[in-house]
């Protein structure tokens, strides 16, 4: 979980968000390896059921999270629209460290 959800690179010693991106971590996982195992079970095939890597299958599972979210959304009554894409958008491209020095500040005005 370190390296595939990059829990080792967290820049914050904030406990709270540390444990929910752990949670986050966990909670994903144990989706992906449930669908996986949807998937993988599916087939009639033994042959093609070998071709199932776990590699694979974690990189296809978040390329289509975004899928995998709209529908859960949708179950829970919950519309998916470009208006709340947008809201969620504005909330998370918001620097929550405006006032931090940075870098070579030149060259992101």
């Amino acid at each position: 979980m370190k390296s595939g959800y990059a829990l080792d690179v967290l820049e914050t010693k904030n406990v709270q968000i540390i444990e929910a991106f752990i949670w986050t971590a966990m909670l994903t996982l144990i989706v992906s390896r449930k669908i996986y195992s949807l998937v993988k079970n599916s087939t009639a095939n033994p042959k093609k059921m070998a071709r199932y890597t776990q590699s694979r299958w974690s990189k296809i599972f978040a390329k289509k999270a975004a899928d995998l979210l709209t529908i859960v959304l949708h179950r829970c009554g919950i519309q998916r629209t470009f208006e709340t894409t947008m809201s969620v958008y504005k909330s998370q491209a918001l620097d929550p460290h405006i006032n931090r020095e940075r870098f070579r500040e030149e060259w992101f005005e």
